[in-house]
């Protein structure tokens, strides 16, 4: 295996030790983030001609919206894609052209709002994806081609995506992934949300699967029409496969639309295919890249000067995680047994537990690897969803174990059985958060140990495993 545990410093955290890391580790991931997204989108940056190329559309809505004739739009098929504004229309598409109105990502030249740019991507995938084939072919193929880009069975919503809207009385707040959503425990990316100490957004991201597709749509503008499907399709696979789909999430990521692994199972279970059927081109249409919410991926040819800063990411989550200098090989995880969601006594997080996975791993093999966090890690979560549980609840320690099996391999490291140590207080936080009786779990070696009392439950049994499904 690509990944090997470093057992003897692997270590316990309880109470409020474990939200203090994971809130850590969200500000490391916000401020690396945001640099990234302002350097990608900046003069001389990797993304800068998109941004250019974003506000121009954001120009084009405003002088829209304005009644100002544009001299040359940009069309698809050689017909505007401004045709069907009506400044009295409350319709999806004429909403989304006000929105791209309002925005202003460049002035003269000079990036001001790069957190606009994630707003300009939502609005323009959906702007697309109002047009119809009566209207216009060809943006309701590439609107088509968008939806494809959403795994089928990953974005269920009426098995897998079990995401609910949250009451009125929240309309109040800002519409971002963590007030608009509750994710139920039994939801696949919630459970991962809160195994790997992240906190649970807004479920698997649709946003970032429009946006990659946005984003290409914008980097097949030639002159002012926008090419070919074929085009389009290529350049979403550049995205992903040159670790540029950063810039494209980071925002999201930021502004708590979504957390990460929410961002990148939605870019990993996207098709490895995407139907590139140009002669000779249909390499171009093909996704190797696996992005890792554990930041072990490592051939981002597309990040260039970005490497560098995604170095000092790598180091801050390292840190974070209470690692010193790290070295070329080295990692760390969150791993969380027991959160809020699962104390039926006393939920709170004075009783939260979790532990601290260092490990280390070969950058050649780690990168690309779908056991880590693809489809087949995703599918082996939602085996375990679909069978009975240990506990009371959705229980993170049986997915902690899946976890530890996907990185190390089956059977070499079991994070339920690392020793309780005396001083660590784990037995009394289970029993406070669980409503064990008195003596029950005193004894307890490990945390394996802890939740034998509990008599298994029957399961969901209706979570769908995914399938990739190539265009």
């Amino acid at each position: 295996m690509p990944f090997q545990v470093n057992t003897p410093a692997v270590h316990w955290l309880v109470g409020n030790q474990v939200e203090g890391t994971k809130a850590l580790l969200r500000q490391t991931d916000t401020s690396f983030l945001m640099e990234i997204l302002r350097q990608s989108l900046r003069d001389g940056g990797a993304r800068h001609a998109m941004a250019r190329m974003a506000q121009r559309v954001c120009t084009e809505a405003h002088a829209t919206v304005m009644g100002t004739p544009i001299a040359s739009p940009i069309s698809a098929g050689g017909q505007s894609i401004w045709t069907w504004y009506d400044n009295a229309g409350t319709d999806e598409y004429c909403i989304n052209v006000r929105i791209l109105a309002s925005l202003v990502i460049m002035r003269d030249g000079d990036l001001v709002n790069s957190l606009a740019f994630g707003d300009f991507c939502r609005a323009f995938a959906d702007l697309i994806g109002e047009v119809n084939a009566g209207q216009n072919q060809t943006l309701a193929d590439f609107s088509t081609f968008m939806r494809a880009l959403q795994n089928q069975e990953a974005f269920s919503k009426t098995t897998n995506r079990v995401r609910v809207k949250r009451r009125d009385i929240l309309d109040q707040m800002p519409g971002v992934g963590g007030t608009q959503w509750y994710i139920p425990p039994d939801d696949v990316l919630g459970t991962i949300d809160r195994a790997l100490g992240y906190y649970e957004m807004g479920d698997i991201s649709g946003t970032t699967t429009d946006s990659v597709g946005a984003i290409a749509v914008l980097s097949a503008i030639q002159g002012n029409d926008i090419g070919s499907l074929n085009a389009i399709k290529a350049s979403v696979a550049s995205l992903v496969n040159t670790g540029l789909a950063f810039a494209v999430f980071a925002s999201m990521v930021i502004q708590q639309h979504h957390s990460l692994p929410e961002c990148m199972m939605a870019l990993n279970l996207m098709p490895r295919d995407l139907g590139v059927d140009e002669p000779g081109q249909q390499a171009q249409g093909l996704i190797n890249q696996v992005y890792s919410p554990y930041l072990t991926n490592t051939n981002f040819v597309g990040l260039n000067a970005l490497n560098d800063l995604y170095a000092k990411w790598q180091q801050g989550r390292f840190a974070a995680l209470g690692g010193g200098a790290r070295g070329a090989q080295d990692g760390r995880m969150l791993l969380v047994m027991q959160d809020i969601f699962q104390m039926p006594a006393y939920a709170s997080d004075r009783n939260e537990v979790a532990m601290i996975v260092p490990f280390t791993y070969d950058p050649a093999l780690a990168t690309n690897d779908g056991s880590l966090s693809g489809l087949p890690f995703y599918n082996q979560i939602v085996g375990l969803l679909n069978t009975a549980n240990p506990g009371p609840a959705i229980t993170l320690e049986k997915v902690s174990k899946a976890v530890a099996d996907s990185l190390f391999g089956h059977g070499a490291f079991n994070p339920v059985t690392v020793p309780i140590q005396p001083g660590d207080s784990i037995q009394a936080r289970v029993k406070k958060g669980m409503a064990l009786p008195a003596g029950v779990v005193d004894a307890a070696l490990n945390y394996n140990e802890l939740i034998a009392p509990f008599v298994p439950v029957s399961q969901y049994s209706k979570i769908q495993s995914a399938n990739f499904h190539n265009l």
